[in-house]
């Protein structure tokens, strides 16, 4: 099983996030999304996130369900 790992923000989830996550998927078999916290985008970026992490999280949740189950 090949695993692929990708990682952001994803806040405002948008087109461009959707494709990142679909050529992320067909690279491999298993896909992991990792988010970041709102504390490490304010502390490392200075950058406050439009939705909070829970907020994101669902977001990616969702996106990432629809791309599972169009197989």
């Amino acid at each position: 099983m090949k695993r692929v790992i990708t990682y952001g923000t994803y806040d405002l989830l948008h087109y461009g996030h959707i494709n990142l996550l679909k050529r992320a998927k067909a690279l491999g078999d298993y896909l992991i999304v990792a988010i970041s916290t709102d504390e490490f985008n304010w502390n490392s970026k200075q950058k406050k996130c439009y939705f909070s992490y829970e907020q994101r999280k669902a977001l990616v949740e969702v996106s990432h369900r629809h791309l599972r189950d169009r197989r």
